[in-house]
């Protein structure tokens, strides 16, 4: 590309499903909302309608469910690179479920559905990109529902700690067992082995 990029995590993982042309890329580029949020700040919560595409441009964020005891149930952890959002609510304009908050700060590129509207209109490529996202957004849904049902405890932690490395130092570690399904006395026992092995490697 030989136009200045002002955003490589964008632009990388927009470039990971389509390859796109300087045009398309800064067509949309040019049109996207910063937002920055603090440290566990809420972007979205149960009862809103979200009125944006989030995409994670650096941060780390939680989306997760509360019961009628207020217990946080985990669906999704996100960080850098990663959209988080709640699709149903932007398409549909009704009210999520969902409540979304940051654990780190966390700067935020936003498309409002006139965005959305305009970029698929103009250039039908990202209608591709979009259509291939929902769809391995959907996959990863279901292989996470399978790896509950499929993996140990401890293979689900060693695959979470591995995709964002500093998990354990920045989500408190109750919301982290509630992610992989498991009581916060486990995780305890498989940190405390994961630590043993690595002195013994």
């Amino acid at each position: 590309m030989n136009a200045e990029i002002k955003y490589p995590n964008f632009h990388k993982a927009l470039n990971s499903n389509v390859k796109l042309s300087d045009e398309e890329y800064l067509a949309l580029e040019e049109r996207l909302i910063v937002k920055r949020l603090a440290k566990k700040e809420f972007l979205l919560q149960s009862g809103q309608v979200i009125r944006y595409l989030p995409f994670i441009n650096e941060g780390l964020m939680v989306n997760f469910r509360a019961d009628e005891n207020g217990n946080r149930h985990v669906l999704q952890i996100r960080c850098t690179g990663w959209w988080m959002g709640d699709i149903y609510s932007f398409f549909s304009h009704q009210p999520s479920f969902l409540n979304i908050i940051t654990y780190k700060p966390t700067e935020l590129l936003l498309l409002n559905h006139e965005t959305f509207d305009f970029i698929t209109k103009e250039f039908p490529i990202y209608e591709r990109y979009f259509r291939i996202a929902i769809q391995k957004s959907y996959v990863g849904t279901l292989t996470q529902i399978y790896n509950l049902h499929s993996t140990t405890a401890e293979e689900r932690y060693l695959d979470l700690i591995r995709n964002v490395p500093t998990i354990l130092d920045d989500i408190p570690h109750y919301l982290i067992a509630s992610y992989l399904n498991i009581k916060p006395q486990s995780l305890s026992r498989i940190r405390k082995k994961h630590k043993e092995n690595l002195r013994h490697s």
